[in-house]
């Protein structure tokens, strides 16, 4: 009996002009005479929802999976899957990939054409069933905070994950979906530095959809420019250049202060003008402190502080109303009239 399959075999590939050979099993060992079986099944779980395919491009000929079909002998079939997106009562997404059998892989077609039914397909000496297979997704949400777990503003430019053969970049962080395993966030880039990650983040979308916090080597950071005696000093030009080589501008306020917000990395460095002198450059790490003193070589001395004019004004007026009061005060009265 066997050697009469494998004749068979050999007189069909000579009386058809091309037959695939991907689509013939060799494997197979258990034959059939008048009615061979099919079994055709899908990953999906029943629990998420039900699979349709279409017989032979027959719309009075649909069936759910799992399904063994029945063809007669020496006969060949299409099968057409009428699933191709789908959403689960448990917020999975099954999105359409291929039919696959055994180590045959076939086609993202929905499409698929059973061999020429010479042997039975269901068991395992046969290579098992035909499968639908789909990709399980869940939706993942990032957010984003600095070193010191602040909302980090703005949002990085890429995100790179990864999980087991696949890597994506993505600028897109919210209501996407990835496929159910578990992923690993490996690099960001944010303010131009592309090594912005603070440590490599693994989240599981094995079985549900997760919102994921990513901290980001992003530090706040002011500089605050002073005088010999420390106090503050208003209208100095500042010019910061962070770890991206960036540089921006700023003039310090009435406290003598600029405040940068979050930079990336932590490192940087500041130049100071004031009163169209240059007065150095510095070198700050913001990841050590994040508030910078920077002072300047000018202002009043220890023996003679620096007194603005405005206060010298105060107390001169403040003594002279006191000297012309106390005039007043002591005025003798006037001779009495006669």
């Amino acid at each position: 009996m066997k050697k009469t399959a494998y004749t068979s075999i050999l007189v069909l590939a000579l009386s058809v002009t091309f037959v695939p050979l991907f689509l013939v099993n060799v494997h197979a060992t258990s034959g059939c005479i008048t009615t061979c079986q099919l079994k055709a099944d899908t990953n999906v779980l029943a629990a998420d929802g039900t699979v349709f395919v279409e017989l032979d491009n027959s719309t009075g000929s649909v069936y759910s999976l799992p399904h063994t079909f029945s063809f007669a002998n020496n006969t060949r079939h299409t099968l057409t899957m009428l699933n191709v997106t789908f959403y689960s009562s448990g917020g999975a997404r099954y999105v359409w990939n291929q039919w696959i059998h055994s180590s045959l892989q076939w086609t993202p077609t929905l499409m698929m054409q059973t061999p020429i039914m010479l042997f039975n397909y269901t068991g395992p000496s046969d290579g098992g069933a035909y499968y639908a297979q789909f990709n399980k997704q869940f939706q993942y949400t990032l957010t984003f905070n600095d070193a010191a777990g602040q909302p980090l503003t703005p949002a990085p430019a890429t995100v790179v994950l990864s999980s087991s053969g696949s890597t994506i970049t993505t600028s897109a962080y919210s209501g996407q979906w990835l496929s159910a395993t578990s992923w690993t966030v490996t690099s960001v880039t944010w303010e131009g530095y592309p090594e912005a990650l603070l440590a490599p983040l693994v989240f599981d979308l094995t079985s549900a959809s997760k919102s994921v916090a990513v901290a980001v080597k992003a530090y706040s950071a002011s500089v605050k420019v002073v005088d010999k005696l420390n106090n503050p000093i208003q209208g100095a030009s500042v010019t910061v250049t962070f770890a991206n080589t960036t540089s921006t501008m700023f003039t310090t306020d009435s406290q003598g202060t600029v405040r940068l917000g979050d930079i990336p990395v932590g490192p940087y460095s500041v130049h100071v003008l004031y009163q169209g002198a240059d007065q150095g450059t510095w070198s700050e790490d913001a990841s050590v402190a994040s508030a910078s003193t920077i002072p300047l070589n000018v202002g009043g001395t220890s023996s003679a502080p620096v007194v603005s004019a405005i206060v010298l004004l105060t107390i001169f007026g403040v003594a002279l109303f006191l000297i012309l009061l106390a005039i007043k005060v002591r005025r003798p009265p006037p001779p009495p009239k006669i």
